[in-house]
C-alpha cells in the first residue's frame, strides 16, 4: 500500500504530531506459549493486514503518505509480569509513547510474561485502526498460537473509509463549528474555577479499571431491552448523571457526550475483518440539573439522538467536516495540528465495543479479559472504554489529571455505577 493519506488520516497524522493518538488493548491470557511462537504470529499478522506493513513518510510536497518500502517487522518487547495491576500501569506508558511512524510499522507489541498468565498488550496508530480492529488482531494472534491448524487467510487491501462512505456530499452544507464546541468543557471549567487542578504536568493521563460480572451484565442487557434503549444509552445516562452530581451546579447545565459509532454496516463495501478506523464520532448534548432523576428517560434520549443522526444522514458529518477543514486551512496556507478543533468541548467520551463475538479458548490458551483504550485529545477530561467478552463487561476510565483531579474521577465512576445499580433495581 503506497498512497497519499486521505483527509481523515491526514488530520489524525497532524494531531499525532501534536500528541500521540494511540489505541492500546490488553488481553489477559491464561496458559503458556513461547516467545518464538508469538514472534511468528506477529509476522503472520503483518502479512494478513496490509495496514501493518506500512510506515508514514512525506513526499516532495510535504504530503504524508503510506509507504510499504523497507518496513521492518512489528516491534516486540517482553518483560516479566509483576502482578494483576501491571498491565494497567504499562498501558498508560503505551498510550503516551509515540510510535516511530516514519521508520517502523504503525503498531508495536508488549508482552508481560509469566509461566501461567500473561498480558498481551498491542498498541497501534489510531489512523489505521479502531478498538474493534484491535480486538480482531488479538483474536488473530491467539488463534495462530493456540490453533496451529486454523486457516491462514490474507485480507485484501481495502480503500480508506473516506472513499467508501455513502455519497452524502451533494446534500451536505459546510457550517462553522458550533462555538460551544470550541469552548472548554463544563466539567473541566468546574475544577479550574475551583482551583483544584495541578497544571504543572503536561498531559498526565491516568487509568483505572473495573468489571461487571456476567450476571450483572446479563441483567443490564435485559433491562435495556425492556426499557427500549441500548446498553450504550444506559452507560451514557449513568455517567452524565454522575458528572452533573459532581459539578453541583445550582442551575441547569448542558453536558456533551461523544459516542464513537461503528459504521461498518453503513459503508458502501463489506470491510469484513479488515483493520481500519471504521468509526465516526458524533456527540449528543443533554440538559441536566442536580435534581435530575430520570435515568431511563435519559438513556432513551441518548439512543434517540444517535438514531436521529443516522436517520438524518449526519453520521458521517465529522468526515465531511474534516475534508472541509483541511481544504480551508491548506488554501489559507495554515496548518491544522489538533483534532480537538473538531471534537473540542466534549465532557466525556463513552466508547463501547459491545459484546464481542470472539471465543475465549484457543487450544490450550484462554482469553480471560480484554480492555482497550485510546489516548484521545489533551482537551478531553474523561473517556470510558467498554468491551464485553462472553457477557462479562470490562470497563476502563482514562482521565486527564490536569483537567479532572483523581479523587473526582473516582467519585464520578462510583456515582455512575450507583446510578446504574439503582436503575436496575427500580
Amino acid at each position: 500500500m503506497n498512497r497519499i493519506l486521505t483527509a481523515s488520516e491526514h488530520l489524525m497524522w497532524l494531531s499525532y504530531n501534536n500528541s500521540p493518538e494511540n489505541v492500546t488493548l490488553s488481553a489477559t491470557v491464561k496458559g503458556s506459549f513461547t516467545i518464538d511462537l508469538l514472534t511468528e504470529s506477529l509476522a503472520w499478522l503483518q502479512l494478513r493486514h496490509s495496514r501493518l506493513r506500512v510506515k508514514i513518510v512525506t513526499n516532495n510536497q510535504n504530503q504524508p503518505q503510506f509507504s510499504s518500502e523497507n518496513v521492518p517487522p512489528i516491534p516486540l518487547r517482553v518483560i516479566d509480569r509483576q502482578g494483576e495491576a501491571h498491565w494497567c500501569q504499562e498501558m498508560v506508558e503505551e498510550l503516551l509513547q509515540p510510535l516511530n511512524w516514519s521508520e517502523e510499522p504503525l503498531m508495536r507489541v508488549l508482552l508481560l510474561h509469566s509461566p501461567d498468565i500473561s498480558n498481551l498488550i498491542i498498541t497501534f496508530h489510531h489512523g489505521i485502526g479502531d478498538g474493534l480492529s484491535g480486538a480482531c488482531l488479538i483474536r488473530d494472534i491467539l488463534q495462530f498460537i493456540g490453533e496451529p491448524d486454523s486457516p491462514r487467510e490474507l485480507l485484501p487491501d481495502l480503500p480508506p473509509v473516506d472513499e467508501i462512505i455513502p455519497d452524502l456530499t451533494k446534500d451536505w452544507v459546510e457550517e462553522d463549528l458550533d462555538d460551544s464546541m470550541k469552548e472548554e468543557s463544563i466539567l473541566t471549567a468546574n475544577y479550574r474555577n475551583n482551583n483544584e487542578l495541578n497544571t504543572s504536568e503536561i498531559f498526565p493521563i491516568r487509568l483505572f479499571n473495573w468489571k461487571l460480572s456476567s450476571a450483572e451484565t446479563t441483567k443490564l442487557v435485559a433491562r435495556c431491552r425492556e426499557e427500549k434503549t441500548s446498553v450504550n444509552g444506559a452507560l451514557c445516562a449513568a455517567f452524565l448523571l454522575a458528572i452533573a452530581a459532581e459539578i453541583k451546579s445550582p442551575n441547569e447545565i448542558i453536558l456533551k457526550c461523544c459516542t464513537p459509532v461503528n459504521v461498518r454496516k453503513y459503508l458502501t463495501i463489506n470491510v469484513g475483518e479488515n483493520m481500519g478506523e471504521y468509526i465516526t464520532r458524533p456527540f449528543t448534548a443533554h440538559r441536566l440539573s442536580q435534581k435530575t432523576d430520570f435515568f431511563w428517560d435519559l438513556a432513551r434520549e441518548v439512543k434517540y439522538k444517535l438514531d436521529r443522526l443516522v436517520a438524518d444522514g449526519k453520521l458521517f458529518d465529522d468526515i465531511l467536516q474534516t475534508r472541509a477543514l483541511l481544504s480551508s486551512d491548506f488554501n489559507k496556507g495554515g496548518e491544522t495540528s489538533d483534532a480537538a478543533r473538531v471534537t473540542g468541548g466534549i465532557d466525556i467520551v463513552i466508547s463501547n465495543l459491545g459484546n464481542l463475538s470472539i471465543k475465549q479458548q484457543f487450544g490450550k490458551i484462554q482469553l480471560q479479559e480484554l480492555y482497550f483504550m485510546a489516548t484521545a485529545q489533551k482537551t478531553l477530561p474523561l473517556l470510558i472504554a467498554v468491551a464485553t467478552l462472553k457477557d462479562k463487561m470490562c470497563l476502563i476510565c482514562r482521565y486527564q489529571e490536569s483537567l479532572v483531579p483523581a479523587a473526582n474521577a473516582y467519585n464520578i465512576k462510583n456515582t455512575a455505577m450507583e446510578q446504574l445499580s439503582l436503575a436496575l433495581q427500580k
